[in-house]
C-alpha cells in the first residue's frame, strides 16, 4: 500500500512540474496583454514599418491594434513584430 501511495505521490510531483512549465508563461503573457488593452503602442514590425495606436486585444498568434492616424483596426500578426514601444509598466502578479 505504501508504495502505490509513493508512486501516485511522486506522478502528482510530475504532473505538478509539468504543469508549472507550460502554464507559467501562458499567464504571465495574459496578464502582461491584459494590462496592455487600452494603451497606446508603437509597433516595428519586420518589413521596417512603424505602426502606432492602441491595443485593442490580441490572442495567441495575433494582436488587433486601432492606428492612431487613420483610426482603423489592424490585426498584426506577433511574428512579424520586432519591437513594442510605449508605457510598458505592468504588474506581473496579482498580489
Amino acid at each position: 500500500m505504501e508504495n502505490v501511495e509513493k508512486t501516485t505521490k511522486e506522478d502528482k510531483q510530475k504532473q505538478d512540474r509539468m504543469a508549472t512549465r507550460y502554464n507559467t508563461p501562458y499567464s504571465v503573457l495574459d496578464n502582461f496583454g491584459a494590462q496592455l488593452v487600452g494603451k497606446l503602442l508603437t509597433i516595428e514590425l519586420t518589413n521596417n514599418k512603424t505602426v502606432s495606436g492602441k491595443l485593442k486585444g490580441y490572442r495567441q498568434f495575433d494582436i488587433m491594434i486601432t492606428d492612431s492616424r487613420t483610426g482603423q483596426d489592424q490585426i498584426i500578426m506577433k511574428h512579424a513584430i520586432v519591437s513594442v514601444q510605449g508605457d510598458l509598466s505592468i504588474k506581473l502578479n496579482n498580489k
